[in-house]
């Protein structure tokens, strides 16, 4: 999958995931769903991070 597609896909994933977040601050899904929300996001930053640093920059 070309790189541009990629990022895309992982943009949509993550609106996703933050609507998801923001119904467990507010409520209407348990607080625990935000919690490990949290460590995901965190896996992706560092994901992405680590791609860029080794190299494969634009």
């Amino acid at each position: 999958m070309e790189r541009k597609k990629a990022y895309r896909v992982l943009l949509v994933l993550v609106l996703f995931l933050t609507f998801l977040y923001t119904l467990g601050i507010v409520g209407v899904i348990p607080f625990r769903v935000s919690y490990y929300l949290t460590i995901l996001f965190l896996f992706i930053f560092i994901a992405l991070r680590m791609d860029y640093h080794r190299g494969r920059r634009r």
